[in-house]
């Protein structure tokens, strides 16, 4: 087995009660078939309150008021404090990290939607990067079916040199995610067209038509398509205000030259940050294309929402950025239904 560690998985350390948007309120958080079993045979005084703030039906904990019924009125978990961090279900013990499966090859990741994750990829020594260690004696691999080896192999070779372009400083980092969007387009026409042993050829100096897709910046484009992100479930109805406000002053700014470009061509040291959200979301999507043949799509996903998040940032200059880069994260990552809803939406651009 493969494992590839994303930097700062192994230091992350849950601040508590000093999160500012603790992951134990607003979403519903299931419980893992082998934790409800632990949790029915749990015996001591701490049974009854443990057990009365679960739904067993259901495989999750109640709610108080959108809050985890083991969360107290400090912002702790009463599960962890009184039986121990092992008692966690797998869910808790688990975020903000996230796991992608490739048959013999486990990808670790931290999540956006983190507060303190996303302190931790602002802060300026931070640097995207992935360390990878094998073991021949540990895991044995799942078997996926009908897992596609010669197109895993394909998109990890493509992804190795989208990160490195998109570390590159040579041009600006819009510039960058351009032509690693052309890229993903090319790459999914040559997958839609059976041509996977063409796939390791492509490069970022081709002329591609990309006429109608998000390859090309475009303030309408990134504007009118903010829809897509108003038509998904939320945590909190407050979210599309923002999705609201922020399409309200693009379009009042939309000839605006100064002020798009400002947006999106920021000084170095914002440009390195959103650099470095657009790797971690490039990491953690892209070659999951594998189980569904979603290349530009994954790409997309990456790549439109860093130019989002850029724009609700301008949009917003009361709200902190670490603020707009998790509240985006917790509504539109952490549920199935939204990123398969995007990966419908870019793939239509096809």
């Amino acid at each position: 087995m493969i494992y590839r560690k994303q930097n700062g998985y192994d230091a992350f350390k849950c601040i508590a009660d000093k999160c500012p948007k603790s992951c134990c309120v607003g979403w519903q958080i299931m419980i893992d078939a082998e934790s409800i079993e632990r949790y029915k045979n749990a015996d001591g005084d701490f049974c009854a309150r443990l057990n009365g703030s679960i739904n067993f039906e259901e495989s999750c904990f109640k709610q108080n008021n959108t809050r985890c019924a083991m969360l107290n009125d400090s912002g702790l978990c009463d599960l962890h404090s009184t039986l121990g961090e092992d008692m966690l279900c797998y869910t808790c013990k688990m975020f903000p990290r996230h796991v992608e499966e490739f048959q013999d090859i486990r990808e670790y990741s931290l999540s956006l939607s983190c507060p303190e994750f996303t302190r931790m990829i602002l802060e300026p020594d931070y640097e995207f990067a992935f360390t990878e260690s094998e073991d021949e004696t540990l895991d044995d691999p799942e078997e996926f079916e009908d897992y596609d080896f010669l197109l895993f192999d394909k998109l990890e070779y493509a992804r190795d040199k989208m990160l490195g372009l998109a570390a590159s400083k040579t041009i600006s980092l819009q510039d960058r995610m351009s032509l690693i969007a052309a890229m993903g387009l090319k790459l999914q026409r040559l997958y839609d067209e059976g041509l996977i042993f063409d796939m390791d050829d492509v490069n970022f100096d081709e002329e591609f038509d990309c006429a109608g897709t998000g390859a090309i910046l475009s303030l309408d484009y990134c504007t009118k398509n903010m829809d897509v992100l108003l038509d998904m479930e939320v945590l909190e109805e407050s979210w599309h205000d923002s999705i609201r406000s922020a399409q309200t002053f693009w379009n009042d700014n939309s000839s605006d030259f100064v002020t798009w470009k400002s947006a999106m061509y920021p000084d170095a040291d914002t440009e390195f940050i959103f650099e470095k959200i657009f790797e971690s979301l490039l990491f953690t999507y892209f070659c999951g294309a594998v189980y569904d043949g979603q290349i530009y799509a994954r790409t997309m996903i990456a790549v439109q929402s860093t130019r989002w998040l850029m724009m609700l940032h301008a949009a917003d200059k009361n709200t902190p950025l670490e603020q707009v880069i998790y509240l985006y994260s917790r509504e539109v990552e952490h549920s199935d239904l939204n990123v398969n809803a995007l990966i419908e939406f870019f793939e239509c651009e096809l």
